[in-house]
């Protein structure tokens, strides 16, 4: 079941962008497209908030990634192509200094992209880093220059070992697996 949500998601987004370009007199969606949002993104916040409130967030961005690391390694940002549906994570990571990198597919929507992180072979990036496994879904915000990711996403669940050590906690007494949820925001002109 949780493989076929991603998929009947996006046959529903297609079928209603269809739907109203078939229909006369109705515009279709202003779907966004690669020149729209293309460029390189800062990550200024990622977070994971457990949904059981007694569990602490996890601050990915300070606790996983260096954030202003030393050159030459790049601040950790996530770049999105002007020519194709794909996209770029890079970071530093804190622990051992490692440059990391993820790539995937996107999918544009209404004011909003979605970047799939599975059209890889799976690496170690999705897991430390507690981003959802099929997609991530970012609003855009074009008087701002940038992309973000709060409540309304839906939850999912990361492993336990990835998640205590985002939280800077001991695994002891926590369950195989913990659900919440990603906020996240992304900047084309840099964190304030």
């Amino acid at each position: 079941m949780r493989l076929l949500l991603p998929l009947l998601r996006m046959m529903g987004l297609a079928g209603c962008t269809l739907a109203a370009a078939c229909q006369p007199g109705v515009a279709a969606p202003d779907v966004l497209a690669p020149g729209d949002v293309q460029g390189t993104y800062l990550v200024c916040a990622l977070r994971f908030t457990p949904s059981q409130h007694a569990l602490p967030a996890a601050d990915v961005l300070a606790a996983v990634m260096v954030a202003a690391p030393a050159a030459p390694m790049p601040p950790p940002s996530i770049t999105l192509s002007g020519t194709g549906p794909e996209f770029e994570l890079v970071y530093t990571r804190r622990q051992d200094g490692a440059l990391q990198r993820l790539r995937g597919d996107v999918e544009f929507g209404s004011g909003s992209v979605f970047l799939y992180l599975h059209s890889q072979a799976p690496t170690l990036v999705p897991f430390e880093t507690l981003l959802p496994p099929y997609h991530l879904d970012l609003v855009y915000h074009p008087a701002s220059g940038q992309l973000t990711a709060g409540d309304e996403v839906s939850a999912y669940s990361v492993r336990r070992r990835d998640y205590a050590a985002a939280a800077g906690m001991v695994e002891d007494g926590l369950q195989d697996r913990i659900v919440g949820h990603i906020t996240a925001a992304l900047s084309r002109d840099g964190c304030a």
